[in-house]
């Protein structure tokens, strides 16, 4: 683990930067504007772009090595504070601007992703992989925590370039520690290094998705995470109006406060702990328990402690579901072909987000709202402001408890670890593995009519 702690601190420093600049930029464009909408592209701006990129980013990952992808990554992200610094300081700073910089960033952070999963496991032995991907969730949660925290506390004092110099700081600190791994672990080649062994491009981006599709176990867990996604996004989107609707904002605060310190304790304790021993049955059990939680926020009539107690709980559940998804695909995916089957996987599961960040407040307002005065729904929601918000939770609730039962009722899904072999995910010695890649396991074959 000594190389993978010491690449792992390094990112997530960097993270908990990047989280500061997201905060800053964010408020900087909100205090020039005043507008929710240019807020929003903002958001976009950072996300859509990099969601793209993911299966071109994805087959670079499989030709190079995944630790000098992840210097690219850190030396093109660091592109966007650096002109931001500058621009600020000229007094030349517009709007556009910082579009035009989020979306470069976006576009260079597509690459830290799968190079860093799929790096994991060529470093870290294969028992241990649950303790490192719990550390990674660990590193995302404390940036979610503390990049906000020392965002807002910075920013007040020294204003905007304060943040965008401290983000570069961490970029350096990041570049360091990966550049350090090459002397304690000098020769990990890349999946693939003979040109015999590489496709066309394009061809290689879509590897991935057909490296998924052939194995039934897989391609239904990624169904079951893409609705899991669309469902758990919808209502989580509303917590904030479904406080505020009856409570200060200081409240939403103290709830999202809660849900975080649910994902660093969580986090926390994966990392030190050996992963459970059956990882679907773990994933569709949180999954179980966040379908329930939803219900119980949906009906708590605005009580904090309720609203609180759930979203600690979803968040945590995130933690162990996190961690759990990635050691699982880790053991499922040979080294060579990581990258792509990673990007792939994210794209997708991740593609649910923007979905649900667009229906949600016209479910509520017009699904809700509508089903709540109709019927007795009332009764359990209340009848304020936030009932027709209340609402959303009610129904994503038990559909997501419908999902989990149809994802259980589907056997390839439910016997993938048996019937999908493991790969050999421990490296002893980069010299062990030729061409940094093993061998690919025969794929499940799906039964006929299936």
């Amino acid at each position: 683990m000594r190389v993978f702690n010491l690449i792992w601190a390094g990112q997530g420093v960097s993270l908990i930067g990047t989280g500061m600049t997201t905060f800053g930029i964010g408020v900087w464009v909100f205090a020039r504007t005043g507008s929710p909408t240019a807020f929003a592209l903002l958001i976009m701006a950072g996300s859509l772009p990099g969601l793209l990129t993911l299966p071109f980013a994805g087959a670079l990952v499989d030709r190079w090595d995944r630790r000098r992808v992840m210097l690219l990554s850190d030396l093109g992200t660091a592109v966007a504070p650096l002109a931001v610094v500058a621009l600020n300081a000229a007094g030349a700073l517009r709007l556009w601007h910082l579009y035009a910089l989020v979306v470069i960033g976006s576009v260079f952070k597509a690459f830290q992703w799968p190079a860093f999963s799929s790096l994991v496991p060529q470093i870290v032995a294969k028992d241990d992989l649950g303790r490192a991907n719990g550390r990674v969730g660990l590193a995302e949660a404390a940036a979610s925590v503390f990049g906000e925290l020392l965002g807002g506390g910075l920013y007040g004092v020294a204003g905007l370039n304060a943040l965008l110099l401290a983000d570069l700081g961490s970029f350096v600190l990041a570049v360091g520690t990966t550049l350090f791994s090459y002397r304690l672990l000098p020769a990990i080649p890349p999946a693939r290094t003979a040109e015999a062994d590489r496709g066309p491009l394009v061809t290689e981006m879509t590897e991935g998705w057909r490296f998924i599709r052939r194995r039934p176990g897989l391609f239904g867990l990624l169904l079951f995470f893409a609705a899991n996604n669309l469902l758990m996004e919808t209502a989580l989107v509303l917590v904030s109006p479904l406080v505020l609707s009856g409570h200060a904002p200081s409240a939403l605060g103290v709830v999202n406060a809660i849900g975080a310190v649910g994902m660093v304790v969580v986090s926390g304790v994966i990392s030190l702990t050996r992963p459970p021993r059956r990882l679907v049955r773990a994933i569709l059990t949180v999954a179980t328990l966040h379908g329930c939680l939803l219900v119980v926020m949906g009906a708590s009539h605005g009580a904090l402690w309720l609203l609180s107690a759930g979203l600690f709980g979803i968040l945590g559940g995130y933690a162990v579901t996190n961690a759990v998804t990635a050691t699982l695909w880790q053991r499922k995916t040979p080294v060579e072909v990581q990258g792509r089957v990673f990007a792939v996987r994210r794209m997708i599961a991740w593609s649910a987000d923007p979905v649900a960040f667009g229906i949600a407040g016209p479910v509520a307002q017009f699904v809700g709202a509508p089903l709540v005065t109709a019927t007795a729904a009332h009764h359990i929601t209340g009848s304020g402001a936030g009932a027709g918000t209340a609402m959303v939770f009610l129904i994503a609730g038990p559909l997501l408890l419908a999902v989990v039962a149809v994802t259980w009722l589907r056997p390839r899904v439910r016997r993938m670890e048996h019937e999908l072999p493991d790969v050999d995910a421990e490296v002893a010695a980069p010299s062990a593995h030729p061409g940094g890649g093993n061998p690919e396991p025969e794929p499940e074959l799906a039964p006929a009519g299936s």
